[in-house]
């Protein structure tokens, strides 16, 4: 008999409220445009509860984003697990042809993955949270890098040099850069890539349009005999 999971504590729903008001808000107007009090209004509670639980404003923010890099992580992480156990498995440089099919399957997965939840609509605060500490770096930065991004790439650079059977590092990290590059364009330039398809939105199909190219063009990057 399944059992029900525990009813969450008063303290518990107080911190998700300010914490999914606070991702919102920083997300639209960045952090120094934001005061705690706009953002205990919008939760609908007391200012102090965010000295409470977070200490501070500085505190709130950080918080927003190991709340990003968990549940990013979440849907992730199998997949990276699943990587691992195969880069581990297989010798740390093979031929080619050797063994390429299933570390190239395992990059695509990786790929559609990532994919799907950067063209889903809830994640859009996340994502113009995460731009803007690519492009003002703070102490979330790392939170972010250490919590995900550094595993994902480090991952997928591994993948790249597996499947072309190289040892060139520096080669791999960029065309791993690029990979990603064709992932994100398609939420930090989202409205202008849906002008250009001449889509309303990112449905189903069109997702599915979007993961079949870009397991196209890494198929054709990485199996190109002129990617050396």
């Amino acid at each position: 008999m399944a059992t029900k999971s525990a009813p969450m504590q008063r303290g518990d729903v107080t911190k998700e409220a300010l914490l999914a008001s606070a991702i919102a808000v920083f997300a639209r107007d960045g952090f120094h445009a934001v005061s705690t009090r706009d953002i205990a209004h919008i939760s609908g509670v007391n200012q102090a509860l965010i000295g409470y639980h977070f200490r501070n404003k500085e505190g709130l923010y950080l918080a927003v984003f190991e709340h990003i890099a968990k549940q990013i992580k979440a849907r992730i992480g199998p997949l990276a697990d699943a990587i691992e156990a195969v880069l581990e498995a297989g010798p740390a440089v093979a031929a080619r042809s050797e063994g390429a099919d299933t570390y190239l399957l395992h990059l695509l997965r990786l790929t559609d993955g990532m994919t799907g939840m950067l063209a889903q609509e809830n994640f859009a605060a996340w994502a113009q949270l995460i731009t803007r500490e690519q492009q003002a770096p703070t102490a979330a930065f790392e939170v972010l890098y250490d919590g995900f991004m550094g595993r994902v790439l480090g991952l997928m650079t591994q993948l790249v040099l597996r499947i072309r059977g190289s040892d060139d590092e520096i080669a791999a990290r960029l065309t791993t850069a690029t990979i990603l590059g064709q992932i994100l364009v398609f939420r930090a330039c989202r409205t202008g890539m849906l002008r250009h398809m001449a889509w309303s939105g990112v449905s189903d199909s069109e997702l599915a349009a979007i993961q079949r190219q870009i397991r196209r063009n890494v198929t054709a990057i990485l199996t190109s005999k002129d990617t050396e």
